[in-house]
């Protein structure tokens, strides 16, 4: 049997992923983008609705990237064929395309991914909230060359990551301690500030809660000292080896010039945090991974098990028995 981290050359993860930012998808426009080992069409109708698509049109495989955008529907440069957001043709004659759930949350963009006709099974990732967390103070992303996407994410249950990579937050006090339940899971860590950053912070710990929701985002929350920093971490698979890193750091609204500056001095080293990693990140070998007699690496077995149960292999049979269903059920709803 092979190695289950190396063979995969896709990958497929049931649940809601990052897709981007709401300002990459204006009014009118179609973008031509591949999720999970998929090609898709994003349009934004002119009542603002988001919708994704499959690229193809069921009349003659045609693909509408270069269609046009009408109303609330996508029309087919070859014959005119006109296509809902929810996939459904505007002829209930003819065959519908696959469509996928699209949510979003302020200005992040979410999609569900599951087999064809699966509806999603919990609600979106809620980070943004507009009492606790309402602003994006900075963002930045990067792509990833990965032979599994959990690679990144099970750093925020590894403390040692913080200790040897982000080494101003000092040595590790307290060993990853992961507990999942259902589609969540919670991860608590925490280390001994080093300084500068332990007078900077007036403090001399670090402790970092990183909550996840599914198997590819996750909202890191650190308190440093006296300070607070939020950061949120997406995972975008492209196909199965690439994937797209998306973090933002969130702020509090205030009105108080001092806490004002402590957010953009939480914000300055987050972000620098955030940075540190990327030399690593771009000169590294996949393989499979080597686990230490560590508590730690009980905590990171435990996340890559957990990150595991969301994944599916889709049957090409199944899928389209489950496509030719829905569009039945569709046919019968027009």
């Amino acid at each position: 049997m092979g190695n289950k981290w190396l063979e995969a050359e896709k990958k497929y993860f049931r649940g809601w992923m990052f897709l981007g930012f709401s300002s990459a998808f204006p009014k009118g426009k179609i973008k031509t983008r591949k999720y999970m080992n998929e090609d898709c069409l994003l349009f934004r109708s002119e009542s603002g609705k988001l919708n994704m698509i499959e690229p193809y049109c069921s009349h003659f495989g045609t693909n509408m990237a270069t269609g046009k955008v009408i109303s609330d529907d996508i029309q087919c440069p070859m014959h005119g064929r006109m296509f809902k957001g929810d996939g459904a043709c505007r002829n209930a004659k003819f065959k519908s395309i696959r469509s996928y759930p699209i949510e979003e949350n302020g200005e992040l963009v979410f999609g569900w991914f599951d087999e064809p006709g699966v509806e999603p099974q919990w609600e979106h990732p809620q980070f943004i909230n507009e009492e606790e967390y309402p602003d994006i103070l900075w963002r930045h992303g990067r792509k990833l060359e990965l032979h599994h996407p959990s690679v990144p994410q099970n750093n925020g249950v590894d403390p040692r990551h913080f200790e040897f990579t982000h080494a101003m937050f000092g040595k590790v006090s307290l060993e990853g301690n992961f507990k999942a339940e259902g589609h969540k899971a919670t991860c608590k860590m925490g280390a001994e500030l080093t300084q500068p950053l332990a007078t900077l912070a007036k403090g001399d710990t670090a402790e970092i809660t990183t909550l996840y929701d599914g198997p590819l985002n996750d909202f890191l929350i650190s308190k440093t000292g006296s300070n607070l920093a939020y950061l949120g971490n997406f995972l975008t698979v492209i196909d199965g080896k690439h994937c797209q890193f998306t973090q933002i750091g969130l702020g509090k609204r205030t009105l108080n010039p001092l806490k004002k500056f402590q957010d953009l001095v939480s914000a300055f080293f987050s972000w620098n945090a955030t940075r540190e990693d990327e030399a690593v990140w771009s000169n590294r070998k996949p393989q499979e991974q080597d686990y230490y007699p560590h508590e730690t690496d009980q905590a990171i077995k435990a996340f890559s098990e957990w990150v595991d149960t969301f994944q599916y292999f889709p049957d090409p049979d199944r899928q389209k028995t489950v496509a030719d269903d829905k569009n039945k059920l569709k046919v019968a709803q027009i």
